[in-house]
């Protein structure tokens, strides 16, 4: 009989989290690696000097992943004598620089630990990675073989960052719990013990963010560390990652809030000028109004418009005579390989065109 093992990673969060390096990391040994972000370096390069000064773990180097989560880049990094040598990899930035150097430690064989900079996506505790190909065009998912041993929040460098990731990312967490629940319709008997805890875990993932957004916005565009931006960066990273990581990600974790993201990256305004998260909030709209959970919409409607997250085309600069090839190729994404009924390309452009009638009515 198949064995599966299922790992669960730890976190510290907080303004100090970083100071429990020493803690966590000295088991593994004594070298760090830094790979991440330009800017994310930057930023956070002072508080992991000073973190691990009196540290029996020392950083030899921090690299730049060369701003692509790309399997190309992957294999560069790790020729590198630097990240070879080092007993651990620090993933550091957002989830493009995380995702490429959890891969470059997945191929090494080395343990790593996650230092997410934004809080725009789950990727710092997630095993599931989303890879592009070297001109930034979507490529394909792929998981390692285990998640982080541990993360490290730190709410003062995440209240730091710009707010438009801490707006992209909650857009992104509202997709977790509708996305995951449809995927697993009807598929209760078929699920493992995991994928039932997962499914059940993803009911936590809406309300915080409906209670803390706005007001986590506000803290961060101040730059304030707060209760707020910890509840809602927790919730964008630690429940719907551990949603990641305990269901299937080729059934339940994605659908078709995602499927719709992936493939209007063909569209030169979604690629250029929006973000993952922000997409995907109207993607979820979309998947709502389609399965006619209407109460649910109108929830979703008025906090999308609190927190300005869009929620009709033109907020993504998109037009009606633009969707026919972006359809069809959503779906043939894997996002919607789980399903409880057909999904056509027919039925996603009416659930659009409704979701435009229902804005115009909202604000009449």
């Amino acid at each position: 009989m198949k064995s599966d093992s299922i790992f669960f990673p730890g976190y510290t969060a907080g303004e100090d989290a970083y100071h429990e390096i020493e803690a966590v990391c000295a088991p593994f040994g004594t070298k760090a690696v830094v790979i991440g972000g330009k800017t994310a370096m930057e930023k956070t390069k002072d508080y992991l000097l000073e973190a691990t000064k009196e540290s029996s773990v020392k950083i030899t180097d921090f690299i730049w992943y060369k701003g692509e989560a790309a399997f190309e880049y992957a294999e560069e990094l790790q020729q590198m004598p630097a990240v070879k040598e080092a007993d651990m990899v620090f993933c550091v930035g957002g989830g493009k620089a995380i995702d490429c150097a959890k891969l470059v430690a997945d191929h090494l064989k080395k343990p790593y630990f996650t230092f997410p900079t934004i809080a725009s996506t789950c990727a710092c505790i997630s095993a599931l990675g989303i890879y592009y190909h070297t001109n930034h065009v979507f490529r394909d998912f792929f998981r390692v073989e285990r998640p982080p041993m541990h993360v490290f929040i730190s709410t003062k460098v995440i209240a730091e960052a710009p707010e438009v990731y801490l707006w992209a990312g909650i857009g992104d967490g509202m997709s977790k719990e509708t996305e995951v629940k449809f995927s697993a319709r009807d598929k209760e008997e078929e699920l493992t013990l995991s994928e039932q805890a997962g499914v059940a875990l993803s009911s936590c993932c809406t309300e915080p963010l409906l209670k803390y957004g706005i007001q986590a916005m506000d803290d961060c565009k101040l730059n304030r560390p707060s209760k707020a931006i910890e509840e809602v960066a927790l919730n964008i990273f630690i429940n719907t990652g551990m949603v990641s990581n305990m269901v299937d990600s080729h059934k339940y974790n994605t659908n078709l809030a995602h499927a719709l993201f992936n493939s209007m990256t063909m569209l030169h305004q979604i690629e250029e000028r929006h973000l993952h998260g922000e997409v995907v909030s109207y993607g979820t709209l979309v998947l709502l109004t389609l399965d006619k959970q209407y109460d649910q919409l109108e929830r979703f409607y008025k906090f999308y418009k609190g927190m300005k997250l869009p929620t009709k085309l033109a907020d993504l600069e998109v037009s009606v005579e633009e969707l026919d090839p972006v359809l069809e190729a959503a779906v043939k994404k894997y996002d919607l390989d789980y399903i409880p009924y057909e999904i056509t390309p027919a039925m996603i452009k009416a659930a659009i065109l409704e979701l435009e009638e229902f804005n115009q009515k909202a604000m009449a």
